[in-house]
């Protein structure tokens, strides 16, 4: 594994397995200008607001109403109880909120897979707090 993180220039952390190891990856990308429990906090902020205000876009994806939606992005949030249609969404929604790409590397099939998540939904927002 060290040869492969090496050649993708990237460092293997461990996070929580708590459930929510996808949130704290990225709250560690966030720690350069918050701390640990407030980039969480942010996060899961960030996301419900996200998932809320644009709940039309993100029903598009999946096969479930926008209440529905929001009913399982809050229980994967405050519960962490992954339910496939909203937790797939969840890197998109994070994504589209801190308007970055979110890099995933996964293992399968011997080898690492990178999935470059884009924001999907451009708007104006005041990116000095990330």
């Amino acid at each position: 594994m060290d040869d492969v993180t090496k050649s993708l220039n990237v460092t293997l952390v461990h996070t929580l397995d708590d459930g929510h190891c996808f949130l704290h990856a990225v709250g560690l990308q966030l720690n350069e200008t918050l701390n640990t429990m407030q980039a969480y906090e942010f996060l899961m902020k960030t996301i419900e607001t996200e998932s809320r205000t644009n709940k039309n876009h993100y029903t598009n994806f999946i096969d479930e109403d926008s209440g529905r939606l929001n009913l399982l992005v809050l229980k994967y949030l405050h519960n962490k109880i992954f339910d496939h249609a909203a937790g797939e969404l969840i890197p998109q929604i994070t994504s589209n909120a801190l308007q970055k790409p979110i890099h995933i590397y996964s293992e399968r099939d011997g080898g690492i897979w990178k999935t470059i998540v884009q924001p999907k939904i451009p708007r104006n927002i005041n990116k000095s707090h990330y």
